[in-house]
């Protein structure tokens, strides 16, 4: 019998897993540093703002940093102009950064045990995030328009700086996921068309793929909302994994056509169990709902973004339960 980190790496490699293990309970997500603001200690204040590496002035949403997380401060920006973003962006100095030590005490307070765990580098805040991050969603999105060479100027010099992590990732945490975050979605079809990603974007993500594999490693990507146009483009390029694949997406025609070639990880109703009128019930039911429509249909992972942690221990106590199981069914 596989233990829980060897069937997680057998279903997001595609091969044959004894059981489908629960992700948060296997999989310890240790965030590059320099991405968020996050102040712990004695005087940490659980609604504070505060400046990550960029400069980017963030609000924390609770006392929790996994499950309330935090918000690009209101009002917040960082320049106005496209055309002279090189005078206002300012890339973390990774070379002096003592990340061996930073990575070191993340592991020891997350109780990383490469052993028993997938160890994982979280790499929040992809291109497009961080531009939208600094800017504002509407001028991130317009400058695929208005200023298309200084985008494309600004996505590649992104996509070195992404390159950069991984291989100081690799080198000081040697983890065997790298998990990017670039979200592309919203709840009923993607941020900007098809083909603008495929121009801009799918380039930078092959070259991601390219990377983490010669490390060895797995690469999931993070984008939340509908995303079903470009997983063909996904798959092509290489992508090892995709989560947490909301239930908008055609999950079913996704994993019929490409259940071989790129792990799904999500088909959960996110929106429903987060409901505060949600029944523990209803919470198991639907656990159970996602991984008999979808786990025997190619390679599959139930997952999503939990926003309350009283919902989410239920839903990870359903999956580790139903899914010891679910292949001797």
């Amino acid at each position: 019998m596989q233990t829980n980190n060897e069937a997680l790496l057998a279903l997001l490699r595609g091969e044959k897993a004894d059981f489908i293990p629960e992700v948060y309970g296997t999989m310890k997500d240790v965030v590059f540093p320099g991405e968020r603001f996050i102040e712990l200690g004695p005087n940490f204040d659980p609604y504070g703002t505060g400046p990550d590496a960029w400069g980017v002035l963030w609000t924390n949403q609770g006392p929790n940093p996994m499950i309330d997380g935090n918000m690009v401060a209101k009002d917040f920006r960082l320049f106005d102009d496209m055309e002279h973003w090189k005078d206002h962006v300012k890339f973390p100095p990774l070379d002096f950064m003592p990340l061996a030590d930073i990575f070191g005490g993340m592991c020891a307070g997350m109780h990383v045990d490469p052993e028993t765990d997938v160890v994982s580098c979280l790499l929040l805040s992809g291109q497009f995030e961080r531009l939208n991050q600094m800017i504002g969603m509407e001028d991130a999105l317009c400058a695929f328009y208005e200023y298309p060479d200084e985008m494309k100027e600004f996505l590649e010099a992104m996509c070195q700086y992404k390159l950069k992590c991984i291989d100081k990732a690799v080198e000081h945490l040697h983890p065997d996921v790298i998990h990017m975050h670039d979200d592309w979605g919203t709840n009923s079809n993607m941020f900007f068309s098809p083909e603008i990603w495929r121009e801009y974007i799918k380039p930078l993500e092959a070259r991601y793929v390219k990377r983490i594999h010669e490390a060895g490693a797995v690469y999931i990507h993070h984008s939340c909302g509908y995303i079903t146009q470009i997983i063909p483009d996904l798959v092509e390029i290489g992508v090892d994994a995709i989560e947490p694949m909301m239930i908008q997406n055609d999950i079913d025609g996704i994993l019929e056509q490409y259940g071989d070639k790129i792990t799904v990880m999500g088909g959960i109703n996110n929106q429903m169990i987060d409901m505060p009128e949600s029944t523990e019930e209803q919470i198991r039911g639907e656990v159970r709902r996602a991984m008999d429509a979808y786990g025997h249909k190619g390679r599959y992972i139930p997952y999503y973004i939990p926003t309350r942690e009283d919902k989410w221990l239920i839903y990870m106590d359903e999956v580790r339960k139903y899914g010891a199981e679910f292949f001797r069914k």
